[in-house]
Formats: C-alpha cells, structure tokens, sequence
C-alpha cells in the first residue's frame, strides 16, 4: 500500500517508488511519465514489485486507488462534506445527503480512509461512531444544546485561543436572554431559505438580519437554533463546557483577523468606530 500525497512532484513519486522496491529507476519513471504529459493521481495504492512500471504509471494516471483518503475539516456542514465525496468519487452527493439527514453536527471532522466501493450508509456510520469515540476519549459530556452552540463557535472563531471567550459570550446573552445574533446562523439559515444559492456560507447584509425568515436565523428568533449548522471539532466542543471566565456580551471581526470583545453596547460600538467598521 503506497500513499501519493496531494501536490506530490513526478521526481518526489519516482524517488518514493523506487525506496519501496516497487522500480528501478526514478530517473526512468520521470522520464516515462514526463514524455508522456501523464497526470499523476493523489492516492493510496496497491502495487506490487511484479509490476511493470509502465503498469504503476498507468494505475496513477487512471486514480485507480485501492484506497479514498479524504480529510474533512472542522466547520463543515454536511453539503460540503457531500461535495467533497462526490468531487473525490466516493460516493454520490445526494446519496450521502440522503444518509446524513438530521446528522448534522455529529460527524466527526477528521481524516478518514475508505475502502473502494465503501457505501454512504458506511461513511456515515463511520464518522457519527467517531464522533463518539472522540468525545468520550476527551471525557466530554455533550447535550444537543451543547453541540448547537458549538457549531456557532466553531464558525465564528479564527483561532482556538478564542474559542473559549466566543462560547462565554454567546453564554452570557443566553443567560440574560439576549439573542445571539450570530452571523453563521443567519448565513445557514440563507442557504435553506433560498435553494439556488450554492455557496454554503453565503456573504450576507445588514438585511438579511431580519429579511431572511428562518428557525435558524438568531437576530429575528430567540435563544439557540433548532439544530447545528456544521459540524465541529474537538476544540469547539471543548469551548462550550468550560468557557472563559468572562462577562463580555458582545464581539466582532477586525478586517485583519483579531477578535475584538465589549461588555456593553456603547463599547462595542465605540471599539467599531475605533477600527472604521459601520456600527
């Protein structure tokens, strides 16, 4: 089994090749492949020694795998985990979608490897039963709610440092029954509410805080979405049961990337005005 990494070079696959005792040459190999303008494919293999190089060259070329790796990240949501296994030839996207209904938020971003012929049915089972090892490896006790708002979390932080301070403030506005207002959601709730779109995170404007009408839009409804809107990770989760000791309400994104919090309005609006971003 040989795994040819993503952006692997003709020469790096030659030289790989040829320290497992699958060719003789890499000089060879490249210059086989380079007269030929082949296109060498991403991918775990099954190759043997018996093998001719030519028939190593032409198993690369056709992506005939023997096995699918994929790594899907954190902060997916299942449209983008279905399109990835599509575009990789995996499985069918609708046939994924059709399985993974209702689990979103319980499939594990991780880095998966997949047999050849592995069905939507088996995908998904394999990564709601990662989910749970995972969790319960990390000794994290998780509600739905608890999952919900880590899937905000999870779409809203640039770093892991602020994870723990974002979950406090979307805490902090549950507790004092303030709504969330918390732009992902707004984002997912566009992408149901109008069909057509096909970015899955979708830029969206001032008025879509009150024109898109959906369950899952936190500026027109109170408290926590009805489900999650991705899928997240181990740190997320984590961010939500153990928040940083904080009293901040509000935050927003600079332009630059830093995350910026407040503990009243009048603060956070002047923190805005201070990084020339409309209030």
């Amino acid at each position: 089994m040989v795994e040819i990494g993503q952006g692997t070079s003709t020469r790096e696959i030659g030289r790989q090749l040829q320290r497992e005792g699958l060719i003789r040459s890499e000089l060879a190999f490249y210059i086989d492949v380079r007269l030929h303008d082949d296109l060498l494919q991403a991918g775990v293999y099954r190759l043997s020694p018996a093998m001719r190089m030519e028939e190593i060259i032409t198993l690369l070329v056709r992506g005939e795998v023997a096995e699918h790796r994929v790594t899907i990240p954190e902060g997916w949501r299942l449209t983008e985990i279905a399109s990835l296994l599509g575009e990789e030839k995996i499985v069918a996207s609708q046939d994924f979608l059709k399985v993974a209904e209702g689990k979103e938020g319980y499939l594990f971003p991780d880095t998966y490897t997949f047999p050849l012929n592995v069905t939507a049915e088996e995908i998904v089972k394999l990564m709601r039963e990662n989910f749970d090892t995972r969790t319960d490896d990390a000794s994290l006790t998780l509600k739905r709610t608890d999952i919900i708002l880590a899937s905000i979390v999870e779409r809203e932080a640039k770093n892991d440092d602020e994870r723990a301070k974002i979950a406090a403030v979307y805490l902090n506005r549950l507790k004092q029954e303030m709504r969330l207002e918390a732009d992902p959601t707004v984002q997912y709730a566009k992408t149901l509410v109008d069909r057509s779109i096909t970015d899955p995170w979708p830029k969206i404007t001032t008025e879509d805080y009150r024109s898109v009408q959906s369950p899952y839009n936190t500026y027109t409804n109170d408290g926590l979405p009805p489900g999650p809107i991705c899928n997240p990770g181990l740190a997320s989760l984590r961010a939500v049961l153990s928040p940083a000791p904080i009293t901040d309400l509000y935050f927003f994104h600079t332009t630059d990337g830093q995350t910026i919090f407040s503990k009243t309005l009048d603060e956070h609006n002047a923190k805005k005005k201070q990084y020339n971003l409309a209030i």
